[in-house]
């Protein structure tokens, strides 16, 4: 346990703090160390190759000095032998599972792992595997491997002679006939595969558990066989990420000689808030990533419930909701004002049709001065209004008593019927209406009413508005107007439809629309970001 006490002497002696979750891996270690074959002179030749012959292939070109507790991990991996029922000496270690806050390096450290094992790894015609979500993100460790083949010294002197090559597969290094290949996460693909080291890359993004598919062709086919699966954690819930801490935070995983869990992640929420605590999800901090970058990120989430998702799954290590309330109370505030800032103005529609069920919005904006002003006609029937339990009916009433909702007396919403009010809302402005955002799925509803205030030849004052993620910038755009009291709206309505507002977070960061429950209406925020994104069109 060497690297282990290297580890802790280094952590007290730099106020690293560690979660229970290590502790009880460090446990797990200290259970299994006399039971086993302990190999401190593999750990220690792997750790002393990879000094010197890689490089940090980002940023300043210089070898990697491994931190004591990336050695640590590298005694886990390959600290322990035992001998199998066929008396021979394999590494005990079959499974690694590490969750690691983002920028930490975990891609570079499984690049040494993967070039370790194919040029001292011993097994000759062996197979590892890097498998990925998609193509891009296997390509990612992919070429970090690459990348160090060119980087090093030695690696490059392999390169030039053939012994170490890329082929049509992947990488092969020829003295061995060890390959190295990517491969998407594919079940019905790694069926009957015989990978000796097998890397799972971001198993936050799984739906599929693939480990299973490839880990029995491992088990039933090699003596010596390693999975491990990295992650920085995420926002998919349900998936095999959630499967994954499940298992390495339970008890019989603990009994489990053959598998180790390295959850770095805060125990808490509450903890975030110190900033000491940071070191349970990322113990190379300051290191990589830098502190300032991760301190700009958590400042940069205040105010702004999506982000702090983000921040707490992704920097944190905690499993965390795909979708988050988006508006705070303090963005949503009501401020006064006078509809006759949409005198003689430039005015932009935007229009959330909802035949029945939902609301139908129709939202107007203009720009005075540096700020936009909004004003909002919010439709229902009066059957879905008589249907609501007791305590929203109370809430609608508030909003019909304000002029706010405008329940209509008809089985469904009619196109025509919107037509008076927005007659009148132009008629009483003096509001120079120039161009509308709709929901392309709804034109052909839509048509005679867009036709009649918007018609153009060119359609120029006309934008189907595609719904879902490709509204992203938009949705950012007026939450950074509301924050900033940009924005100004003074309806109730469009209040409770803000606060109502949730975002699904994509993989890539991405927000779309959504709300948590069916009795929290958003129409008017659809609406409303719909009339934002043609005012900004009219700009460009």
């Amino acid at each position: 346990m060497y690297y282990l006490n290297k580890m802790l002497e280094y952590n007290k002696e730099n106020g690293i703090i560690i979660n229970k979750y290590i502790r009880k891996t460090i446990q797990k270690q200290i259970r299994i160390h006399n039971k086993y074959i302990y190999r401190y002179d593999r750990v220690t030749q792997a750790i002393e190759w990879i000094e010197d012959n890689f490089y940090l292939t980002t940023g300043n070109l210089m070898k990697i000095k491994l931190h004591p507790v990336q050695k640590w991990w590298y005694e886990l991996m390959l600290g322990y032998d035992m001998v199998d029922e066929k008396g021979i000496q394999v590494n005990l270690v079959n499974e690694i599972f590490l969750n690691l806050g983002r920028g930490s390096g975990k891609s570079s450290l499984m690049a040494t792992r993967v070039l370790n094992w194919m040029i001292l790894g011993g097994q000759y015609g062996g197979e590892s595997l890097v498998i990925a979500y998609d193509n891009t993100q296997a390509r990612h460790v992919f070429d970090q491997v690459r990348n160090q083949t060119e980087a090093s010294d030695t690696l490059r002197v392999y390169n030039e002679n053939k012994i170490f090559k890329s082929t049509k597969q992947g990488l092969e290094f020829t003295a061995f006939k060890t390959t190295f290949k990517k491969q998407t996460n594919d079940t019905l693909r790694a069926q009957g595969g015989n990978s000796s080291l097998n890397i799972f890359d971001e198993v936050h993004t799984y739906g599929e558990d693939i480990t299973e598919s490839v880990n029995k062709g491992s088990r039933q086919k090699q003596d010596n066989w390693q999975s491990i699966y990295i992650t920085s954690g995420g926002l998919k819930r349900d998936g095999l990420y959630d499967k994954l801490v499940e298992r390495f935070k339970s008890e019989e995983e603990f009994y489990n000689d053959r598998s180790f869990g390295l959850l770095y992640m805060l125990e808490n929420h509450e903890q975030v808030k110190d900033k000491k605590n940071w070191t349970m999800a990322l113990p190379l901090i300051g290191n990589v990533p830098k502190w300032s970058g991760v301190v700009e990120e958590y400042e940069l989430a205040q105010g702004d419930p999506a982000l702090q998702n983000k921040f707490l799954a992704f920097n944190m290590g905690l499993p965390m909701q795909d979708t988050a309330y988006y508006f705070t109370p303090q963005d949503t505030k009501l401020t006064d004002f006078n509809l006759s800032v949409f005198n003689k103005n430039r005015t932009y529609v935007g229009i959330d049709l909802s035949l029945i069920g939902d609301l139908t919005a129709v939202s107007f904006v203009c720009e005075l001065e540096g700020k936009t002003y909004s004003h909002t006609l919010t439709f229902s029937v009066r059957s879905q209004y008589e249907q609501l339990d007791t305590e929203q009916q109370e809430l609608w009433t508030e909003f019909v008593d304000r002029g706010e909702l405008i329940l209509l007396d008809t089985e469904y919403i009619n196109v025509n019927d919107l037509i008076p009010y927005i007659n009148d809302f132009r008629t009483k402005t003096g509001c120079r209406l120039r161009k509308i955002g709709y929901d392309p799925a709804r034109y052909e509803i839509l048509k005679g009413l867009i036709e009649r205030y918007f018609f153009d030849k060119d359609g120029d004052n006309q934008r189907a508005i595609r719904q879902g993620f490709s509204m992203n910038d938009y949705i950012k755009l007026l939450k950074s107007k509301l924050v900033e009291n940009k924005l100004i709206h003074n309806q109730k309505v469009m209040q409770w439809a803000l606060n109502n507002t949730a975002v699904k977070i994509g993989q890539s960061g991405d927000y779309m629309y959504t709300k948590k429950l069916e009795k929290d209406k958003i129409d008017p925020t659809v609406a409303l970001t719909m009339a934002l994104e043609m005012a900004v069109s009219d700009e460009v």
